[in-house]
């Protein structure tokens, strides 16, 4: 992320947001933090977008950017789906489950359909931590083979690529509710089809992507201080949108109910890419906290709180309650992903010196 600080701050507060998706606060309030929270992952496609390409402009260095990058998530996402998948068996296992039911139940044709289709279904997630939120990494791989295999018309393409799914996931995603639009036997209404690595991964790619060349096309047609001075100027239209976002996101959340993504959405991601700029270098202590802790958060508090579930369930630890259980998840995730190895480093730094 080229050590912008601003966006490893960003970073972290997403990462804490999905968890209030995953463990809502009570309604109404929870209604209205989990609509806002929906930014998250919009935007952590947008920033992947952002510096996914740099300055590579060939079809070459397109590709070799890509599969660099693709082949780093494809080690991050073995990792994590395989420490899900031990937890499973542990899980059916602690219960009394046969594992040749949940094997049977979760791989089969119709769960790798789901699957291979729209990154989804029980090949990813089981009754043992309930929550597909892995779906992301596997958009992101799908996403970077696009990016690889199209790599010739990219840059003249992605433009109007972007537009087009953009307008088509915020039209689907208003019409759920309201009337099912099928093509070819698949709902496009369906929560898990917009919510997918084509109408929502490859549109916010490609938006970072977009906002990449306008940075650097500013970069290359000014001076330093010249770009420094029109980044300040984007302070101005970046808090509007961000602002207008959390307007529209509660709005929309009161008209629609619970949706995947919101109008006000994009508008939060639009106005944090423009701050992102104007506050690159700026960042108190939680931009360190965004850098070493928020990509294990993301893929194991969905862990920490099947394991909570399931201690709870057995008698073990009291339920914890639904309005604090939230920010327990979030205490716990910053204790292990953080502070606990910045302990450790200390130490191991200080036994050293």
């Amino acid at each position: 992320m080229s050590q912008n600080k601003f966006l490893y701050a960003v970073k972290f507060i997403a990462c804490l947001m999905v968890i209030t998706i995953h463990v809502r606060f009570p309604a109404p309030v929870g209604l209205y933090v989990t609509a806002l929270a929906r930014f998250a992952v919009p935007f952590f496609f947008a920033v992947s977008g952002r510096f996914l390409l740099a300055d590579a402009c060939s079809t070459e260095d397109i590709r070799v950017r890509a599969w660099h990058s693709l082949k780093k998530l494809l080690g991050i996402t073995a990792v994590v789906y395989l420490i899900y998948q031990l937890y499973s068996v542990i899980y059916h296992l602690v219960i009394g489950v046969s594992l040749s039911n949940v094997i049977s139940d979760r791989f089969n044709f119709g769960s790798f359909k789901r699957f291979l289709l729209f990154n989804s279904g029980k090949v990813i997630y089981d009754d043992s931590y309930a929550f597909d939120h892995m779906w992301y990494l596997f958009a992101m791989i799908y996403v970077l083979l696009f990016v690889f295999i199209f790599a010739p018309a990219l840059k003249s393409s992605y433009k109007p690529v972007m537009i087009c799914l953009m307008l088509f996931l915020h039209f689907f995603t208003f019409m759920q509710g309201i009337r099912e639009i099928r093509i070819l036997g698949i709902s496009f209404t369906t929560w898990y089809v917009t919510r997918s690595w084509l109408f929502t991964g490859i549109p916010y790619v490609f938006l970072g992507m977009l906002w990449a060349d306008i940075v650097r096309k500013v970069k290359t047609d000014r001076t330093p201080e010249e770009y420094e001075r029109i980044a300040r100027l984007w302070k101005i239209p970046g808090i509007c949108f961000i602002t207008t976002g959390i307007l529209s996101t509660c709005v929309e959340a009161y008209l629609m109910g619970d949706r995947d993504i919101y109008i006000g959405s994009l508008l939060m991601v639009l106005g944090i890419m423009l701050l992102s700029e104007a506050y690159a270098d700026r960042g108190t202590y939680i931009w360190k906290m965004g850098q070493k802790a928020s990509s294990n958060i993301y893929f194991y508090h969905v862990l920490i709180l099947a394991v909570l579930n399931l201690l709870a369930d057995m008698g073990i630890i009291s339920n914890i309650p639904a309005g604090i259980k939230p920010l327990a998840i979030m205490v716990i995730s910053i204790l292990l992903f953080f502070f606990i190895p910045e302990l450790y480093r200390s130490v191991i730094n200080v036994k050293k010196g």
